[in-house]
């Protein structure tokens, strides 16, 4: 019975956002459609819970032009929407920038033209902290996000390993997205643009995003479309702003893990004006603007890039360590103490890679001397 109030009120406009429900999934909703079907037109959050979610009522969700916040408890990596090969994750036509879409992994999309988040239409939600992977689009369209007459904004989001036939990561056709603090990377085209395809009439905004790996071209732009690039790490390089053409030290993309790893040329080095206060943390829940001491502020362009501490290019920032020299070993990593297990750890990891090269230049001489020079408990 409230609910059919709330609904009533709703339509006689005499409900305000500061009314909004939590509509909860699946302790409430068997699943995420019937939550947003019921939700009202007032700003509702429908609150899903952990778990991986597909079929009919979990892929091809519609929000019917309600401005509606969809988000994962937990984040993405404990929210899972697998489409299974039947469609897309979720279907905008004409929804407004307060349509909400936070917090999701959306895997296994396929079909045409869009698997993975299909826009249409005026379509200009607000896509956050989302990771969007290994989806294959059909015969038109990008395997990851498609966009036609649509100008969403997407932030804090991995596109990897997507397929399409034009535009393996994103496909944008008269369409001008916002993109910031993103990761495009290990994306494939049947045609060009495996990271972006920019169609005709498209104009999109990308800052603070890396695209790297990505088969037949990062960026492809069409005869009377843009891509206004800056403050971004492109594999070949763009002209723009601030970008950089640097291999990103991905920390293991091999299995999934796009964050920065020490010594990564992307760290302090995005635009600190094109985040809006309200983002304050980063794809993973962790704080924006960490400082790394060990980096230079906005090498490529000097005091261009705001005043410290600097955002991070890329999803995720890069959480300095408060004492990376209790690194492993027989007196266990993490133990809040430098000792004699790290000193060995460090040892045996000599000359490559490892949690004890505290510089990002391989394990040597400079590590070793920092060890010694915090040996003992941990500040």
């Amino acid at each position: 019975m409230i609910r059919q109030i709330r609904m009533l009120a709703v339509v006689l406009g005499t409900v305000s956002v500061a009314g909004a429900a939590t509509l909860r999934v699946p302790a409430e909703y068997p699943t995420i459609q019937a939550a947003m079907t019921a939700a009202a037109l007032s700003g509702d959050t429908v609150l899903v819970a952990d778990g991986t979610y597909t079929g009919v009522g979990n892929t091809n969700l519609l929000f019917n032009m309600k401005s509606l916040i969809v988000r994962s408890e937990n984040g993405p990596a404990q929210c899972i929407i697998d489409c299974a090969g039947l469609g897309s994750g979720f279907t905008f036509f004409g929804e407004p920038p307060t349509s909400v879409v936070d917090g999701f992994t959306i895997i296994n999309g396929g079909g045409s033209p869009g698997p993975g988040i299909y826009m249409y239409y005026n379509s200009n939600p607000s896509i956050s902290n989302c990771i969007i992977r290994g989806n294959t689009s059909g015969q038109e369209g990008g395997g990851g996000i498609y966009c036609a007459l649509a100008n969403p904004t997407i932030t804090n989001c991995t596109i990897t390993g997507n397929w399409g036939a034009a535009g393996g990561g994103v496909y944008l056709m008269m369409s001008s997205p916002t993109i910031r603090n993103c990761v495009i990377a290990g994306n494939t085209a049947g045609a060009l643009g495996g990271g972006i395809y920019c169609d005709t009439g498209s104009t999109p905004t990308i800052v603070n995003t890396i695209l790297w790996g990505n088969g037949a071209q990062e960026i492809f732009v069409e005869i009377a479309g843009a891509a206004g690039v800056s403050y971004s790490n492109i594999q070949g390089g763009w002209p723009g702003a601030g970008n950089i053409n640097a291999a990103p030290l991905f920390a293991d993309p091999a299995n999934g893990d796009w964050r920065l790893a020490p010594g990564s040329p992307a760290i302090d080095a995005g635009d600190n004006t094109a985040l809006p206060a309200h983002v304050t943390t980063d794809l993973d829940g962790n704080p924006r603007f960490v400082d790394d001491p060990a980096t230079a502020d906005c090498p490529q362009a000097p005091g261009s890039c705001g005043i410290a501490p600097i955002v991070d290019m890329g999803a995720s920032e890069f959480q300095v360590e408060t004492c990376p020299w209790d690194c492993g070993g027989g007196d266990g990593g993490g133990d809040g103490a430098v000792g004699i297990g790290d000193f060995l750890a460090l040892l045996a990891q000599w000359g490559g890679p490892g949690a004890c090269d505290f510089d990002g230049g391989g394990v040597g001489i400079a590590d070793f001397l920092a060890m010694l020079g915090n040996w003992g408990p941990c500040p």
